[in-house]
């Protein structure tokens, strides 16, 4: 019995460190002055019977002890549960004025009231971290429910409880720019802002937040980061909402450096994913700004969105052929086309070209055409394309027999295919079937072949076969899907390669 009377405060400290305060330890502070202030004031049970107590630098009591104590604990628990924890949780959330202040104090001095330009850029520095815990600490402490109206009711030490959850916002944004602390803390930085939304002196810091949860989640979605997915939709659609909310060239140039970004991805899958869900939004938020740079910047989105908008519908492709006459895309309805965007100096492009010669020899008695739109100047298609296509001859002397559209013969580049598409980087790819639409675009290189016989292959009413016939359908149904299936899967794993 004396064992245990002598260690009761050491096992009070124990209690209220692992049961209590574990939030704490696992984010420890570098200034530990700070840090066992917050503790003290956290939690007072037992505070006098520790530091009076000789073995308080002890320590925690021995094992055997203390799973005696606990077992006493647990049994007093059970019997006077209501009253104990009511008088318990009471306990803990009374702090005196000169604890308050310095709480506030240590709030005040810890707050990061200037942002970097170099967040999102570069790594969170470690003392910024460190403060940001500590107010995300303070301030969560000061604002579970009643501890300000219990301690604090005519706000004479802590201003408000805005003054709070602005400090705690701060906190979070910079936390949610660290890589590793991003998917435990962006999650509270989102919930946060519905929290500021309570208050009115709030709406300032609420756009500061939304700002940076919007550059946060980009930053995110464009490293295709694994820990917290962003869907590309709803990024979208938070980007509208910021600019419906507080219109103007600020909110417009947060979609523009959003572009921006993606742009530098150079037309990867990631990009594609991106572009395909944001394009046309973002086109129509950007048309209605009133600076003319940004609605030219408008006008050249709603291209790239026509562009992503073609699978399925009807292609427009007019122009002049490489002999000078006049084509258009319309009369080839009936059979499947190839359109393939290249350039005399794209080294990917012409790279594809005996694969293409290959294709275009194996079902061109099918019905198969490739029809190739060089995006040259007028200069280079006169001078040089011609000569390109004429002289230039691969294996087993195969050489470019497709049709050639000069794109860059016309005078105003408004007139050019590949601005009314927007196509900016080549090369580029549609896969066109006989009813003349869109059946993909870009379609990988490995499984073109199969998408080119798949397309010549006339669609077959099962209604119409004979039961034998519908059986043997059904299997090779369920066998090319199963081909398709994996043929996905390996073009998937060659993108996620290549955009590493």
């Amino acid at each position: 019995m004396k064992n245990i009377v002598t260690q009761l405060p050491r096992f009070l400290n124990y209690l209220r460190i692992k049961f209590y305060l574990s939030p704490f330890y696992l984010f420890p502070s570098s200034n530990f002055q700070d840090y066992n202030l917050l503790r003290f004031c956290v939690c007072p049970i037992s505070n006098a019977a520790v530091l009076n107590s000789p073995l308080r630098k002890q320590q925690s009591p021995t094992p055997q002890l203390r799973n005696i104590l606990i077992a006493i604990v647990i049994f007093a628990l059970c019997v006077t549960f209501n009253n104990f924890t009511s008088i318990c949780f009471a306990q803990t959330r009374i702090i005196d004025e000169q604890k308050l202040t310095e709480i506030r104090d240590i709030i005040t001095r810890h707050t990061q009231s200037e942002i970097f330009k170099q967040l999102g850029d570069k790594p969170v520095p470690k003392k910024i971290i460190n403060d940001s815990t500590i107010v995300i600490k303070a301030t969560s402490l000061l604002l579970e429910p009643d501890v300000l109206e219990k301690n604090d009711p005519e706000h004479k030490i802590i201003p408000s409880k805005s003054w709070l959850l602005k400090r705690r916002t701060l906190a979070l944004v910079y936390l949610s720019y660290d890589d590793e602390k991003v998917e435990e803390f962006f999650p509270a930085l989102v919930n946060e802002i519905t929290n500021l939304e309570a208050y009115e002196d709030c709406s300032q810091m609420m756009r500061f937040a939304e700002e940076h949860t919007l550059r946060i989640a980009s930053l995110l979605i464009i490293r295709n980061d694994k820990k917290i997915k962003i869907d590309p939709a709803s990024l979208t659609q938070w980007y509208v909402d910021h600019v419906e909310r507080y219109p103007g060239r600020n909110s417009e140039q947060l979609i523009i450096r959003f572009l921006d970004m993606v742009k530098e991805l150079n037309g990867n899958s990631t990009s594609d994913k991106i572009l395909s869900a944001c394009a046309a939004p973002f086109a129509k938020v950007l048309l209605n700004s009133q600076d003319e740079k940004i609605t030219a910047r408008g006008k050249k989105l709603e291209a790239v969105a026509r562009w992503y908008d073609l699978p399925g519908n009807e292609m427009q492709l007019k122009g002049t052929d490489i002999n000078g006459a006049v084509f258009d895309i319309a009369t080839l309805k009936g059979k499947v086309v190839l359109v393939e965007f290249w350039g005399t100096w794209c080294i990917a492009c012409v790279k594809d070209f005996p694969m293409l010669a290959g294709y275009y020899e194996d079902f061109k008695k099918s019905g198969f055409e490739i029809v190739g739109v060089n995006t040259g100047t007028k200069n280079d298609a006169e001078l040089y394309v011609k000569n390109f296509v004429k002289n230039t001859k691969f294996a087993e002397n195969k050489t470019i027999t497709w049709q050639i559209v000069l794109d860059g013969l016309k005078q105003n580049t408004k007139d050019r295919i590949t601005t009314y598409y927007g196509i900016e980087t080549l090369p580029q790819s549609v896969l066109i079937g006989m009813d003349g639409k869109v059946i993909t675009l870009n379609p990988p290189k490995d499984s073109l072949r199969e998408q080119i016989q798949k397309a010549l292959t006339p669609p077959i009413d099962p209604e119409k076969l004979t039961p034998e016939q519908r059986k043997l359908w059904e299997q090779k149904q369920q066998n090319d899907a199963a081909e398709l299936e994996e043929t996905k899967r390996f073009s998937e794993t060659i993108k996620l390669q290549e955009d590493k």
